[in-house]
């Protein structure tokens, strides 16, 4: 069986479905993938996948660039000739599963939460979430089609929009537990968010928390770090101007992206993500695996992953006051810091470790 994977950034792929892949490809699939261009370090770790290009542009409107996009996806689709696709993310899930349905085969969409359309209360995302609602129902509403999410509230939601599809509900993409481990630190402790640096990620609230916290403990020896560059093709990004600002006000420590997560971790005390909305937060995940406490908000993904008290705290969406109440506790309290990130690392391993998300994932391909 052919498998084609359809994804819109050659470096998610990398980061969220490389081992995926691999599994897929070492069960007896011959899989390729379709998505931007790879720098070479990133085709040397493909290790026999196929690649295509398509040129996808994840912010563009434009018709005449979609329809390239499109057009390019045909090729591949032609050239390649899978027996399924499997799509991820919401532009490519759109277009995959079109071009999919028109050549009468199967696909496999992933809707890995819906981002700043569903976010945002712009103008243009709330026209953007309208067309949407009515174009994945058009499209995915259909037998041919499984749907795969990632948390039980967009699974509820998928419920009644999309009746006639095979629906899933899969925790992400996985957390590799032997890369993602605990490490002892004994430096000063250091509350870290990982993410892209979008306002929707709940930045501006983890700086406000920093700010109350070192008025309320001037004498308390605490870092606070942000980690992750800016998204130019996301409306909602953070100017570089404002994350130096920050940074030159002493208010946090900023590093742009890394892929050495695990070295982040190592000199970690507590994570924090107070995201507006998630699919199924895999920075969580890793700082889970890695034995940290974690804190994040009640919104749709970070909700199923936290239990509130066990492996973490949970605060409200846009609260920066109950997120500084939360990180005092885990300071104060080391013992109920440490059993939370003790429990946080049982789950990443019995529930979440990447073995275990990518054979559900092949167990439906299995099924075509």
């Amino acid at each position: 069986m052919r498998i084609l994977y359809v994804v819109a950034r050659a470096e998610y792929f990398l980061s969220h479905r490389l081992s995926l892949a691999h599994a897929a490809k070492a069960t007896g699939f011959t899989v390729a993938v379709a998505t931007t261009d790879f720098s070479q370090i990133g085709s040397e770790k493909l290790g026999g996948i196929t690649n295509f290009l398509v040129r996808f542009k994840r912010g563009s409107l434009n018709p005449f660039f979609e329809f390239k996009t499109i057009f390019d996806l045909v090729k591949v689709f032609k050239k390649f000739r899978p027996n399924v696709l499997h799509n991820v993310a919401l532009k490519p899930v759109l277009y995959g599963a079109a071009v999919a349905r028109f050549y009468g085969v199967p696909s496999v969409n992933s809707i890995n939460g819906f981002g700043y359309i569903f976010t945002s209360n712009q103008l243009k995302a709330r026209f953007l979430k309208l067309f949407i609602r009515v174009a994945l129902r058009f499209i995915l509403n259909h037998k041919s089609i499984t749907v795969i999410v990632q948390n039980s509230k967009d699974h509820s939601d998928c419920l009644k929009l999309l009746p006639k599809c095979t629906l899933h509900l899969i925790a992400g993409s996985g957390v590799d537990t032997q890369i993602f481990y605990p490490q002892p630190y004994q430096g000063v402790f250091t509350f870290t968010l990982v993410a892209r640096m979008l306002w929707s990620k709940g930045v501006g609230e983890f700086i406000d928390a920093a700010k109350m916290f070192k008025f309320s403990n001037p004498e308390s020896s605490v870092r606070f770090l942000l980690v992750g560059s800016p998204d130019s093709e996301n409306p909602e990004s953070i100017p570089f101007p404002t994350l130096q600002h920050w940074f030159q006000e002493k208010i946090i420590e900023w590093r742009e992206h890394t892929e050495d997560i695990v070295s982040i971790y190592a000199q970690t005390s507590v994570a924090v993500l107070p995201s507006y909305r998630e699919g199924m937060p895999k920075s969580l995940l890793e700082a889970m695996a890695c034995g940290l406490p974690v804190i994040t908000t009640t919104a749709r993904g970070c909700d199923d992953l936290v239990q509130d008290g066990v492996n973490g705290l949970k605060v409200p969406v846009m609260d920066p006051v109950a997120l500084f109440m939360a990180m005092q506790k885990f300071y104060f309290d080391p013992l109920f810091s440490k059993r939370a990130g003790c429990q946080g690392r049982v789950v990443a391993e019995t529930i979440y470790s990447i073995d275990t998300i990518n054979q559900q994932v092949i167990n439906i391909y299995n099924k075509f």
